[in-house]
């Protein structure tokens, strides 16, 4: 084999270990990693000899195409010539060892991400030892609390039910029987869609397409967070959903006090079992409300959740992340500070998708395809319905999370 095979056959060995760390979605194990380099160390050996020998030729043909310092033969187009070669092997041992030759002018209206470039080793491609850990998301959502369903039309009409007058009640033969008011108010609900667009080079994508899967992994992550935000704070205005905390007829509940937070938390789920009948079933809270609940000790300094090894004064194990008056929690900073959500969720609210998350890649968006980039797009369509307003209580608390 010549250099250049050579040294394609040592990138090969390299990729081939590394593929199959990803396959089996690991991080290379030392040997493997030992092999990694010594593969790539091989290929930047030979990438070095296949340019000293691209050189040592254009040498050759300089020395030979010229005469006692006069051009031989063709004149001064012998020495021209010479130097083209020269010129051409030079790129050519150039792109053999990893370098790239750019043709085409970025737009500074959205650059692509290039991850086919930089560092001394000459790309990511032969740099690349290790992986990118992808942000995930572990903790549970606003969505996840709802009820969930699909849908086929873009609008949905239904019923929001409001306060029942009248009970049941014992009554004597022939006697008149009591009557109850069921009040239920139309209302119409719109699609909405949440998307988001990134674009990669070309060579990015071809050359290291575990990134681009870790690219797409982060853009529905972060479609995951921008919907938490519509389904909590959306102001109806717009394209925007109506999010709970803007919903008409919600109930409210207000601390007096950081010593009454949690009280007022308690005080928030009764008004919604009292104003429903519904069991409650889930808190949502911010971040910096929710470590200062945790973080409360009583007079004798112990965590009312537990301490940072044991539970409670001692007694069983320690959780991570306890739900606050054992309800599930959602802990997001989607909503603000000082203001905790408790309610039926599954019950009292429904989102309703139309096709799911969408995930897709062109070439052709823009001038994509006369500047070797590709476009990835991440969107979904869906809709909000809250049955029973009275179900969700916002609570605003008086104690800082700092």
């Amino acid at each position: 084999m010549n250099l250049h095979e050579q040294r394609q056959t040592a990138l090969k060995a390299a990729r081939d270990v590394a593929e199959k760390a990803q396959q089996e979605g690991r991080v290379l194990t030392e040997d493997e990693q030992t092999a990694v380099k010594g593969h790539l160390a091989t290929a930047d050996d030979l990438a070095g000899k296949i340019k000293q020998a691209a050189e040592s030729d254009a040498l050759f043909k300089r020395a030979f195409a010229v005469e006692d310092g006069k051009p031989s033969g063709g004149g001064e187009l012998v020495g021209v010539k010479a130097k083209l070669e020269a010129d051409a092997a030079y790129k050519s041992a150039a792109l053999a060892s990893g370098a790239r030759t750019r043709f085409s002018q970025r737009t500074a209206e959205f650059d692509a991400k290039d991850f086919s470039t930089g560092g001394a080793a000459g790309g990511l491609v032969q740099t690349q030892y290790g992986q990118v850990v992808p942000e995930a998301l572990r903790r549970p959502t606003v969505a996840q609390l709802l009820g969930a369903g699909t849908m086929t039309a873009t609008t949905l009409t239904y019923y929001v039910q409001g306060p029942t007058t009248g009970e049941f009640a014992s009554v004597a033969e022939l006697g008149q029987k009591p009557a109850l008011d069921f009040a239920f108010t139309p209302e119409v609900e719109t699609l909405t869609k949440i998307a988001g667009i990134t674009k990669i080079s070309d060579e990015a994508f071809q050359d290291v397409p575990y990134l681009v899967s870790v690219i797409e992994q982060q853009m529905r992550l972060r479609l995951v967070l921008a919907e938490e935000d519509q389904l909590l704070n959306g102001d109806g205005t717009g394209i925007n959903m109506t999010g709970l905390l803007n919903r008409a007829g919600i109930l409210t509940e207000t601390s007096a006090g950081a010593d009454d937070d949690l009280d007022a938390i308690f005080r928030g789920m009764t008004n919604v079992e009292l104003a429903t009948q519904l069991p409650v079933d889930a808190v949502v809270i911010n971040p910096l409300d929710y470590m200062r609940l945790r973080l409360t000790r009583d007079g004798n300094e112990q965590y009312f959740g537990g301490g940072p090894f044991t539970g409670a004064y001692g007694n069983g194990g320690l959780q991570i992340g306890p739900g606050l008056w054992g309800q599930r929690t959602v802990v997001t900073s989607a909503i603000e500070q000082g203001t905790a959500l408790v309610g039926a969720f599954e019950i009292g609210g429904q989102v309703l998708r139309k096709g799911g998350v969408s995930v897709e890649m062109t070439n052709s968006d823009q001038d994509d395809f006369i500047h070797n980039r590709v476009t990835l797009r991440a969107e979904e369509r869906l809709l909000l319905a809250v049955y029973q307003p009275a179900a969700f209580c916002e609570v605003t608390l008086a104690g800082t999370g700092s």
